[in-house]
């Protein structure tokens, strides 16, 4: 085995190790989760599953589905679904990022996947999700929430800075293939 070939298996191993290490971390803070109220807004169980596929399948890659079905078992606690009576109208749906500093541990969030139903899109569904899982983030002590958009996504993009979230950077390849993205962050003080 040549030199880049151990380096490259030392790069997979310890990304492996990290991805364990904030998982497990992230379980850990999952364990004290502390709820809000939430007016429509409840937690994922496994009758909505079916119809937040297919509101996902509508906007995004349907390769994503299979990790959307396992967050929706292993982070039931930060998956919210927004309900328009007793249709399910949308979803957000956060993975948590510990972070060891010199200062201790930062609790970060990112917004794995948010999408709402086209019928029910422009109608303050969006806004409303994430302002609530926003104050639910602050109350168990999270330090900033991340998330990633298509840099075509005009619409998301001026919610999102109109909730407080300001662009990071420009990145490729997180959205899919050959897409540039935003990677935006809301920072709490």
């Amino acid at each position: 085995m040549g030199p880049k070939q151990i380096y490259v298996r030392f790069v997979s191993y310890f990304t492996s190790f990290k991805k364990l290490l904030r998982d497990t971390m992230g379980a850990h803070i999952l364990k004290k989760w502390r709820y809000t109220e939430k007016e429509d807004i409840v937690p994922v169980n496994e009758t909505m599953l079916q119809e937040i596929l297919r509101i996902q399948a509508e906007g995004f890659d349907s390769k994503n589905q299979e990790k959307l079905l396992k967050y929706s078992k292993k982070l039931r606690k930060i998956f919210y679904v927004i309900k328009n009576q007793d249709k399910v109208a949308g979803y957000c749906i956060y993975y948590l990022k510990p972070e060891l500093s010199f200062k201790g541990l930062k609790k970060k969030s990112v917004v794995y996947s948010i999408a709402i139903d086209k019928k029910f899109r422009g109608m303050g569904y969006g806004r409303k999700i994430l302002e609530e899982s926003i104050k639910e983030m602050k109350l168990n002590g999270i330090s900033s929430i991340l998330l990633y958009v298509n840099v075509n996504n005009i619409p998301a993009i001026k919610l999102y800075e109109k909730i407080g979230f300001q662009i990071v950077k420009k990145i490729e390849d997180i959205c899919g293939e050959k897409e540039k993205c935003y990677k935006m962050e809301l920072k709490f003080a």
